[in-house]
């Protein structure tokens, strides 16, 4: 065979093969109902995921450290030493007056400490669950109330039966009666006054100087009496300050 014969097979001989490899090179032709390029998975798109703060988390981020003075969880609490009619604020963190939860009445008595207190530099505060949700209160203003008694005679043997010119007169005479000049006590009225057979208004006594007993709660009731208004009975309560037995008696 003629050299450039030869020649010329081999070169055409190698242009088939080259054909042949890029045919079989070549992906098969998408299918028109697939939506994904052949020889790679489907893009799936991940959501971040964002996990909730844990409660010592929270704790960490605010200033101060946890109190190791405060009540116990699941205690039984009661707002105490505001002067009716204000309300004090149930806060979201402790000492955040801009994040309230909720404004509680003076007499409120049905919240449920959760046994987190904390310590700021100049103020402890307790957390409590009320009807309106959790939050912060101020430790001054919160107490376990004790026992009630009637401290009708204690009053009446030491300085007389007590007239005024008003029930809130009253109940103011009887609060003097029972704070300390020393230690200052406050004094506040903590519940509204009502007139009928009966009058009656509630004043706070806060600061007896006594490491167990925070102060009383006085429910004072009197009698119209010539124009003015008789002591008739005095119910007292105790504030526990650490706490308090199940016969009511502060810890």
């Amino acid at each position: 065979m003629d050299s450039r014969v030869k020649q010329r097979l081999v070169v055409a001989g190698a242009a088939v093969a080259f054909l042949v490899v890029s045919a079989c090179a070549q992906p098969d032709a998408p299918d028109p109902g697939e939506t994904t390029v052949p020889g790679t998975s489907p893009a799936t798109a991940e959501e971040p995921v964002t996990e909730a703060p844990t409660e010592d988390e929270d704790q960490d981020a605010l200033p101060g450290e946890p109190s190791l003075f405060g009540p116990s969880e699941g205690a039984d609490v009661a707002i105490v030493g505001v002067t009716y009619p204000d309300t004090i604020a149930l806060l979201e963190d402790p000492g955040a007056t801009e994040s309230v939860v909720a404004d509680l009445d003076p007499l409120t008595a049905t919240l449920s400490a959760t046994g987190n207190n904390w310590q700021l530099p100049d103020s402890t505060w307790f957390e409590v669950e009320s009807d309106e949700g959790s939050g912060w209160l101020n430790a001054r203003n919160v107490s376990q109330l004790g026992q009630t008694d009637d401290a009708t005679s204690e009053i009446v043997e030491s300085e007389g039966r007590y007239t005024a010119g008003s029930v809130e007169d009253l109940g103011e005479m009887v609060a003097d009666y029972f704070a300390p000049a020393e230690p200052p006590a406050r004094v506040v009225q903590s519940g509204p006054a009502t007139r009928g057979d009966l009058h009656e208004v509630t004043f706070d006594v806060i600061g007896l100087g006594d490491d167990a007993t925070m102060g009383y709660r006085l429910l004072v009731f009197g009698i119209e009496d010539n124009a003015t208004v008789a002591l008739r009975t005095v119910e007292r309560t105790v504030m526990c300050a650490r706490g308090v037995t199940d016969d009511g008696l502060c810890v």
